[in-house]
């Protein structure tokens, strides 16, 4: 019954009102662990966790972790 008056309240989450990196974005709505995207692209999870923590990231970075996270999407 409590929860019953709660969800009027309840609120999506977005991840885009409080995540800014075009990469991290992009992961979270895939709905991709890092480690994953991390091994499907051959790379570390740091070097992922580098390019989510970026105040910039390169439109050839981007572009990749697009592709891959389309790859892991369709399996």
């Amino acid at each position: 019954e409590v929860w019953e008056d709660q969800e009027d309240d309840y609120v999506d989450f977005d991840p885009t009102d409080y995540v800014d990196n075009p990469v991290a974005l992009a992961r979270m709505k895939a709905q991709v662990k890092q480690v994953d995207l991390a091994r499907y692209m051959m790379v570390t999870p740091s070097y992922i966790s580098k390019l989510e923590h970026a105040d910039r990231v390169s439109d050839e970075a981007l572009q990749k972790v697009k592709a891959a996270l389309q790859e892991l999407r369709k399996r």
